[in-house]
């Protein structure tokens, strides 16, 4: 158990390594919690729904999410889904629908996600394209681990003529055990850049806990 978990950690570490920005200026950096519940279940054959409440703490006003989710399969290995988050941080309100497709292919899935961001005081929607890349495995001992990358692009800023950037890049790693019948707890580790120009690049290092119940 031991090696396959130090594999799995090495080769998480070569992915984060590959995501740091080559620029001369320091970034800043900062530290959040994000801790998650959610429940999941069948509402017709072969579809999904996820239900979640989410609370992102870190230094100044904490972020709070409320979110669901809905997904079927429509091939092998294929699913489509969409749903809706609504973020709040200090009064500022944000309004997320979204589409997505995931293709599974062994132990990886890839995800490519559209969202729509509504914001209050903005002059129009913004549109952020997500790709995701996935790993999950048994690493033993009733642990399931997983690791991922993701690049966020922002196609459309909320503001008339902001640009179109790569708003984060997402280097995720975790591992999940069942505590209870149905009662999953997860813990993790997401590093998050977010490029920017003329030194305002910025990281975040998030630990995460999330329990999960499937109905």
């Amino acid at each position: 158990m031991s090696n396959r978990i130090l594999a799995f950690a090495i080769g998480f570490a070569g992915l984060g390594a590959s995501l740091q920005p080559t620029g001369a200026a320091a970034a800043t950096s900062d530290d959040e919690l994000w801790i998650e519940t959610s429940v999941n279940g069948e509402i017709a054959p072969e579809t999904g729904f996820k239900f979640e409440l989410e609370t992102r703490r870190r230094d100044g006003p904490d972020e709070y999410i409320v979110g669901a989710e809905v997904n079927t399969a429509v091939a092998n290995g294929i699913a489509l889904g969409g749903g809706m988050e609504i973020h709040d941080e200090d009064g500022f309100t944000e309004v997320r629908p979204y589409q997505q497709v995931t293709i599974g292919i062994g132990k990886f899935d890839l995800r490519s996600r559209i969202e729509e961001r509504f914001y209050d005081d903005s002059d129009q929607m913004a549109l952020r394209l997500r790709q995701r890349v996935r790993f999950r495995t048994d690493i033993g001992a009733g642990f399931g681990g997983f690791a991922s990358g993701e690049l966020l692009y922002q196609l459309r800023d909320r503001l008339n003529g902001g640009p179109s950037r790569i708003d984060q890049w997402r280097a995720n790693i975790g591992a999940t055990r069942e505590i209870a019948p149905g009662l999953d707890l997860t813990a993790g580790y997401l590093f998050i850049i977010r490029p920017r120009d003329n030194g305002a690049t910025s990281h975040t290092h998030v630990g995460q806990l999330s329990l999960s119940y499937d109905l």
